[in-house]
């Protein structure tokens, strides 16, 4: 995996996202996965690491060669998996089905969200608005804000997201690769999906 990053970044999401989601969405839910979401929720996701008692939810599932070094700043995947993890506990809140949908892409979850939300088949301009604001970001944090907005209309419409593969966007905008992964976003948005999610920059 330590040649395609962003497969660990994936799978180290995906791998702590599919178990809390289960115990969350069974009746009754699980206490252990409301509590742990319930922290995801209040977590600063620009901050991983800050929480003591998510480091091993949001840091121990990266292989060692991803992680950050002694006293280094988060890598780029710390900072991808921990955004990914608290955006889903945003977007799992109060919902009883799995908003965490494997293939869903952030383009074709806002193509569906904005569809949702004018009625019909014409497109919300508020919420390509939004999408706009959030792929023109040139900040994490701006970029992190615009996406926790998102997720929140998301959840309002019960409109599901890959958040492993949304984990492996933001390791790629995380490493330097935006422009690639903002035309990716736009074109799952306009049905132009690529064959492959991610290439080897």
């Amino acid at each position: 995996m330590s040649e395609r990053p962003w497969l660990a970044v994936s799978h180290a999401t995906t791998s702590t996202i599919i178990p809390l989601q289960s115990g969350y969405t069974r009746q009754p839910r699980e206490s252990a996965a409301v509590r742990i979401l319930a922290a995801l929720r209040h977590a600063d996701i620009t901050a991983p690491g800050a929480d003591p008692g998510l480091w091993n939810v949001t840091i121990g599932t990266l292989p060692e060669n991803l992680q950050g070094r002694g006293n280094a700043p988060a890598s780029p995947a710390e900072r991808a998996v921990h955004a990914a993890l608290v955006l889903y506990a945003i977007h799992q809140q109060s919902r009883p089905e799995p908003m965490h949908r494997s293939g869903i892409g952030l383009g074709q979850a806002v193509r569906s969200l904005s569809q949702k939300r004018s009625g019909g088949q014409d497109w919300d301009p508020g919420t390509l608005s939004r999408f706009q604001h959030l792929c023109r970001a040139q900040s994490s944090a701006i970029r992190l804000d615009n996406l926790r907005g998102l997720v929140t209309l998301l959840r309002s419409e019960s409109v599901g997201l890959d958040y492993g593969r949304l984990a492996a966007d933001l390791w790629s905008i995380e490493s330097g690769h935006s422009r690639d992964t903002v035309l990716s976003w736009g074109r799952q948005l306009h049905h132009m999906e690529p064959a492959a999610q991610n290439t080897e920059n």
